[in-house]
């Protein structure tokens, strides 16, 4: 009889154990916080908008196109020169607020603040005015130093890195067109098209890539070399591989085998 009641009271304390651990078991689950699954795009970077700028730039003075005019954005920090019309295109800019800056020798540069629709174009009229020249009354000198200070150029071409022309240089080959100087870079390949137009290419074993274009210190993403005059060049770097790239020039254009950068004669100080 003793016997049984052990055993009876045993079993109790078993049971009242083991409800004990189940309620303390579903106390753990109700205090956990609700699982929320987690979106597959979480970690995807957000896209970025971009906008396109295109219009024309004109004498306020007279009213007719001017070509060979450059043409940036600060924000976007892009670049590209008016065509033969006067007409200009930015592709790939940041969407939203920005300054458009227009400038060209014997003119005053002009800025413009604007707001870049996302996946829209937006057409301006950019208008540039005489710039104004100032006189002494009594004795005027005049220096004449049209690449500025050019530092940076001439510490670069001092390192070896790349091939470099120098205004001298460019003066004695009198090239007729720019293409004409970059002939003579070893790796450079330039081609005539029946347009009169060059194609200018890096060749490399497996692909033929052409060189990312810099004017004044600024990525011109659709700019061709020939679209600048050679009347107007200062002094060219050319580079023909990646590595030799300038960091402060790489950071600015996509990845690319080379770059061809050129400066200009209208007071911009490269460097």
């Amino acid at each position: 009889m003793n016997l049984h009641r052990r055993r009876d009271r045993s079993h109790g304390l078993l049971r009242s154990q083991s409800c004990r651990v189940v309620a303390a078991s579903i106390l753990a689950v109700l205090l956990l916080p609700p699982w929320t699954p987690t979106p597959a795009h979480a970690q995807e970077p957000a896209a970025i908008d971009t906008a396109r700028l295109v219009g024309e730039v004109v004498s306020a003075k007279t009213g007719k196109a001017i070509a060979g005019a450059v043409v940036s954005l600060q924000r976007s920090r892009l670049g590209t020169m008016t065509d033969s019309s006067g007409n200009f295109a930015i592709s790939g800019a940041a969407a939203g607020q920005d300054t458009v800056e227009v400038w060209y020798a014997g003119y005053e540069s002009s800025r413009l603040q604007l707001f870049l629709e996302p996946d829209q174009t937006t057409r301006v009229v950019l208008l540039l005015g005489p710039a104004a020249i100032q006189l002494a009354d009594l004795h005027v000198e005049i220096q004449q130093n049209p690449l500025g200070i050019i530092a940076g150029f001439e510490q670069r071409s001092k390192q070896g890195i790349g091939h470099f022309f120098s205004r001298e240089d460019i003066e004695k080959r009198n090239p007729r067109y720019p293409s004409d100087l970059l002939r003579q870079v070893p790796g450079l390949r330039v081609r005539r098209s029946p347009s009169g137009r060059s194609n200018v290419t890096l060749a490399r074993r497996s692909e033929i890539c052409s060189p990312v274009i810099f004017v004044d210190g600024l990525y011109q993403r659709d700019l061709e070399v020939d679209d600048i005059l050679a009347t107007d060049l200062g002094a060219v770097e050319v580079y023909t591989a990646s590595s030799q790239i300038p960091g402060r020039f790489a950071s600015m254009a996509p990845a690319s085998c080379g770059a061809i950068i050129f400066w200009t004669r209208r007071g911009k100080r490269p460097g």
